[in-house]
């Protein structure tokens, strides 16, 4: 009796049984160290690129410390820059500032749809998931027919926007170089479809603000770069022309909370902007130049980090309202960083529901579960967080610099660090004046603003199997 007592009992003992496999959740989870690894390996390779002298204008040189802030920005698409780009670098380094752009701005969109497909693989129901959190759900939408559009939809708006900008260029500037004209063209449409805000000029977009049209066309790429490729991609089955609903197509949620949340933004950007600059930096401009000034600034503030004024040059008030606008960013699945207008539009009406003792959270006559709800909070308190944290460490790296001593002062930092975690790309005149720590400090957030974001959202869209263990409820008091 002995004998098999103890066999039981080594049978069931804690090493021998492996309880805690019965509570653990079981996932199936997409490798997702490739894209942080290919940002970062991009990241190198462009520096040592930007460094060669063939990359450098006559008489020129950069630091390396300077080469890494540059392509962190380009690959990041952010457009913050401690050295001018058109009078540092030369026609083969304003190339591969390009080619970092435009490899950096496809992000992760593609490149994880790329790493499936390209091994290979059948998506599983983890990858499809890896897919869903990052550009969202369209329930006729293959991931190889998605990669396959992805692609095909960049190219098209920006040989259409470079098109388009030379038209203009070339009606402006008519005994102008054409092939000079052409570069001009293709540079800009890339980095505003981007939002990557880069621009080859010395004064950057300030030299195309006396006309509409060219502000005009960089506003449309802006936009569209922002809005996300699955609301491009929903918009491909949705025929509006016909009357027949079941024929017509929907608009999935998603969709519509991109359009409202991107529309109403701008509107109110642009009105805060006109209200506060209309006697500073708008200041003796008629109307139409004013408010077009306004709605561009808007746009910028997207995550584009174009200008046409002098953002140090403006009123405190439009600096601190840019702060909120530059952390919402775009939406998702797009070119845009930020913690996207759908995470924001989710938590504004979880709270509209709180407010009104509502017990479901509604947006467009659809419920959003509280899953989802949890994730845009913690998103946002991450996010939060991460540029706090950033900025208390700029405070402490440049107490003693000059970039602290701004007409803008402390908020110009605190600009600075939104704007580099939500990949704007605005400075208030911050960043030629950082030290090398504080250049550190604007690459970090740089970086973790790109990638963090939509990593996070990929990790918690895994499929997760729900615990055994479910402990008994409790109210505590809130305010």
């Amino acid at each position: 009796m002995i004998r098999p007592a103890a066999a039981l009992a080594r049978t069931l003992s804690l090493r021998d049984v492996k309880w805690r496999e019965t509570f653990r959740p079981q996932r199936s989870d997409p490798d997702l160290r490739p894209v942080p690894l290919g940002f970062a390996a991009l990241v190198v390779i462009g520096a040592c690129l930007l460094m060669l002298p063939a990359a450098h204008a006559p008489g020129r040189t950069l630091a390396w410390i300077d080469a890494f802030f540059v392509a962190v920005s380009a690959v990041c698409v952010t457009g913050l820059s401690p050295v001018n780009p058109a009078e540092v670098f030369s026609g083969f380094g304003q190339a591969v500032l390009l080619a970092l752009v435009q490899l950096g701005g496809l992000g992760i969109v593609t490149a994880s749809l790329a790493l499936v497909m390209l091994g290979g693989e059948r998506l599983s129901l983890a990858h499809e998931g890896a897919v869903a959190a990052t550009i969202g759900r369209l329930q006729r939408a293959r991931p190889a027919e998605l990669f396959r559009f992805s692609c095909l939809v960049v190219a098209l708006v920006e040989t259409a926007g470079a098109a388009t900008l030379y038209w203009r260029l070339d009606a402006l500037n008519p005994g102008a170089d054409p092939l000079a004209l052409l570069w001009q063209a293709v540079f800009h449409a890339v980095s505003a479809f981007c939002n990557a805000g880069f621009s080859i000029f010395p004064e950057g977009l300030v030299r195309w603000r006396g006309d509409l049209w060219l502000l005009g066309i960089v506003d449309v790429l802006v936009i569209a770069g922002g809005i996300g490729l699955l609301s491009l991609m929903n918009l491909r089955y949705f025929y509006f022309w016909r009357r027949d609903p079941r024929r017509r197509g929907q608009l999935t949620l998603q969709t519509e909370i991109s359009a409202a949340a991107t529309v109403v933004l701008l509107l109110l950007a642009a009105a805060t902007t006109l209200v506060f600059e209309w006697d500073r930096t708008l200041a003796g401009e008629d109307a139409a130049h004013k408010a077009a000034w306004s709605l561009f600034h808007a746009v910028s503030l997207r995550t584009a980090g174009f200008n046409v004024v002098d953002v140090g040059a403006m009123h405190p008030a439009t600096l601190l309202l840019g702060l909120g606008f530059m952390f919402v960013g775009g939406s998702p699945g797009s070119m845009a960083g930020g913690i996207k207008t759908v995470t924001a539009a989710v938590l504004a009406a979880t709270a509209w529901a709180a407010l009104t003792r509502r017990e479901n959270v509604e947006l467009f006559r659809r419920r959003i579960d509280a899953r989802t709800s949890g994730i845009a909070l913690m998103l946002t308190l991450l996010a939060g967080a991460t540029v706090a944290a950033g900025l208390l460490a700029l405070m402490f790296t440049e107490f003693h610099s000059d970039s602290a001593h701004t007409p803008a002062h402390w908020l110009g930092l605190a600009f600075e660090a939104v704007s580099a975690f939500g990949t704007t790309g605005l400075s208030a005149g911050v960043t030629p004046l950082l030290t090398p720590a504080g250049k550190m400090v604007v690459m970090a957030l740089m970086f973790a603003g790109r990638v963090g974001p939509l990593m996070l959202a990929v990790y918690l869209a895994r499929p997760v199997k729900k615990w055994h263990v479910r402990y008994p409820e409790e109210q505590v008091a809130l305010g």
